[in-house]
């Protein structure tokens, strides 16, 4: 039977797996650790990564990689299971919080800190940056001077690792301070919004994350992987990894899904303020002031300009081909994304060592009537990549971490209310394949 058929039987038949479902993890145990440092959107729970590395790096010392590192799920979890990880991500934001989550700290020396801390920021002489344009329109100007003060304090901080945890929770405490409406993953004014004290809400988020650090810090002590290596770097994963072939033992990704979530703009804010400090934040200032040729080159992205190229998967070019159908600038944003995860598994196999395996945590989902087998098509390619030996999971998804429903004309993500809405990745996939 061709490959094409087979798989598409396999994933006709498949049934979901309890165990994967992670039915029983509540919001304690998702958000344990280092793992709520920072909001993020369409984050992997941390139970997913921990069985795929138990499973497939039961023992000794491997190397983990993650070219969508997003918010460092896996990154953090390798570490913990004393397993060195790489990770990548185009996004600068992404690898502020997960070195930020990576990193444990003394106890004493953020208690130590902290106190320092509130003695600059109550020292703070009457500051004014000299904000992107933007900023003035997601803060009031009390705000503003508010949350100059606590930046100028933070600054204050000698020591690396420490001022970029205290940076990370104020990056996090600055959609609690803006106007953007708190439960949109859309950059959209709330005009009822009431904005909470700047420093009170910085503090109780800060004292969160010192609370989650000790809890970190412990447990690598105990079990002595404190200095596991931990690299995140900012890179755009279609490109030619900074690693040498056969380098990695285990890849585990969630890629973007595709059309759903433009990253860029779900980080404006913080690419906004810390892109007007370019002495602390060198080349942050590139993404802020060009913040649409920035936003391009996400994968996922609507702002793409359209390429040409084999997908490697004639489950894609059927999907593409009834998109074209429906709506042509839809049918080019899919394409897209396509032809980027071709030259993603490329490189995927390329580092891989031979004998390591690769695992794709992946949606499936439907655009104006046309089901996109994201899941199905990431197979294909894969195989034509030179993966071999496919295990496909099937996972129920009982705890939504994105929004749970998509307007069923427009593909995008919409409210409970909405009479167009469906449920939208009500399952997900694991595909896993050797490079033999």
């Amino acid at each position: 039977m061709p490959a094409t058929a087979t798989i598409i039987k396999a994933f006709t038949t498949l049934k979901p797996r309890e165990e994967w479902s992670f039915r029983d993890a509540g919001r304690s145990q998702t958000t344990a650790f280092t793992h709520d440092y920072h909001r993020y959107p369409a984050k992997f729970i941390p139970q997913i990564v921990r069985k795929l590395i138990e499973d497939y790096a039961p023992s000794g010392t491997q190397v983990v990689c993650d070219p969508f590192g997003g918010c460092g799920t896996t990154l953090v979890e390798a570490k913990m299971l004393g397993h060195k990880s790489i990770g990548f991500d185009i996004n600068p934001v992404a690898k502020l919080i997960t070195q930020t989550k990576t990193t444990a700290i003394k106890p004493k020396t953020l208690a130590n800190t902290r106190n320092k801390f509130l003695k600059y920021y109550e020292n703070a002489p009457s500051v004014s940056y000299n904000h992107h344009q933007r900023i003035n329109y997601w803060f009031d100007e009390p705000t503003i001077q508010e949350l100059d003060k606590i930046y100028f304090a933070i600054k204050k901080i000698k020591n690396h690792n420490v001022r970029r945890f205290f940076l990370c929770s104020f990056s996090h405490n600055l959609k609690n301070c803006s106007r953007w409406l708190m439960k949109s993953i859309k950059p959209t004014i709330d005009k009822e919004k009431t904005v909470p004290n700047p420093k009170e809400s910085f503090l109780r988020h800060l004292d969160s994350m010192i609370k989650k650090n000790g809890q970190f810090y412990s447990t690598l002590a105990q079990s002595g992987y404190t200095n596991v290596s931990t690299k995140m770097y900012r890179r755009d994963s279609t490109k030619k990894f900074p690693i040498e072939q056969e380098m990695i033992d285990l890849v585990i990704t969630s890629p973007p899904y595709v059309t759903s979530y433009e990253y860029a703009d779900l980080h404006q804010l913080t690419l906004l303020w810390f892109g007007g400090d370019p002495k602390h934040f060198k080349k942050w200032h590139h993404f802020s002031n060009e913040f649409i040729d920035f936003r391009r080159n996400f994968i996922g992205t609507s702002s793409k300009n359209e390429k040409s190229g084999e997908f490697n998967s004639v489950i894609a070019e059927k999907i593409i081909d009834d998109l074209m159908q429906v709506e042509r600038p839809l049918a080019v944003d899919v394409a897209n994304y396509f032809l980027d995860m071709k030259k993603v598994f490329a490189e995927i196999h390329r580092v891989l060592k031979t004998g390591g395996k690769a695992c794709i945590i992946i949606g499936n989902t439907s655009l104006r009537g046309v089901e996109i087998l994201n899941a199905q098509v990431a197979a294909e390619q894969m195989q034509a990549a030179g993966f071999r030996k496919p295990v496909f999971i099937k996972r129920e998804i009982p705890n939504k971490m994105i929004t749970p429903y998509r307007d069923l004309e427009s593909g995008k993500f919409t409210g409970k209310d909405n009479p167009s809405k469906v449920r939208a990745y009500e399952y997900e996939y694991v595909v896993v394949m050797d490079k033999v």
